[in-house]
């Protein structure tokens, strides 16, 4: 075969034509896949034939006839002014929401206090009639001793009687010291110094202990 060849050159013919094998060029991007072993797995998958399962490189876009198809004209607002006018919306009522909830916050604080002042008023109410009704006023003002702070009379009874006693007692008392102060000052009943006589001292009449 190779001489007939080269006899053909020789001679100035054409060779014969043989059997011509074609092959497809390969990119430099399945050439490095072929590398990659999972990669090479899928390639191997994706050329397999009849009983096989096939591999399909799964796309981002549904079809057309699926549930999760839209159209890419539906996949951005295209209404910039519609979208922002919601927004604008949406943050005034918002603000009337929030202005809404501070006025019933406010009445309900308000109407709370009132409730609360005209408790405090019946309560009140309720407590003075109590105290008229049971003198409770009347006894707070009732004196501590047994005698009347206005006219200085002792009150009839044991009390006063108790009270009459102990003030003569303590007056009683209170003479015969000054008595013995007086008798302690001088012997002679006079001023060594002018010459005067003291006034004696006037001491009462010991007091009768009541027999209450």
């Amino acid at each position: 075969m190779y001489g007939t060849g080269l006899e053909a050159l020789k001679s100035g013919m054409a060779p014969e034509l043989g059997q011509v094998v074609n092959l497809q060029p390969v990119s430099r991007k399945e050439r490095l896949s072929q590398q990659h072993r999972e990669d090479l797995e899928k390639m191997r998958l994706r050329a397999r034939r009849e009983k096989f399962c096939r591999y399909e490189e799964g796309g981002i876009e549904q079809p057309a006839d699926s549930l999760g198809y839209i159209p890419e004209a539906d996949r951005f607002t295209t209404d910039i002014a519609a979208a922002e006018k919601h927004e604008r919306d949406h943050a005034i009522a918002r603000q009337q929401q929030i202005q809404y909830n501070k006025r019933v916050n406010r009445a309900e604080a308000e109407e709370q206090r009132w409730r609360t002042l005209e408790i405090q008023h019946q309560m009140e109410t309720q407590r003075m009639a109590n105290m008229r009704d049971h003198g409770t006023a009347a006894r707070s003002n009732k004196s501590s001793m047994p005698y009347n702070p206005i006219s200085l009379r002792y009150d009839d009874g044991s009390d006063g009687d108790r009270l009459r006693y102990a003030d003569e007692s303590l007056r009683y008392r209170s003479a015969l010291r000054a008595d013995h102060l007086q008798q302690r000052m001088t012997s002679t009943g006079f001023n060594p110094i002018t010459g005067e006589a003291y006034n004696k001292v006037p001491i009462p009449a010991a007091p009768t202990r009541p027999n209450c």
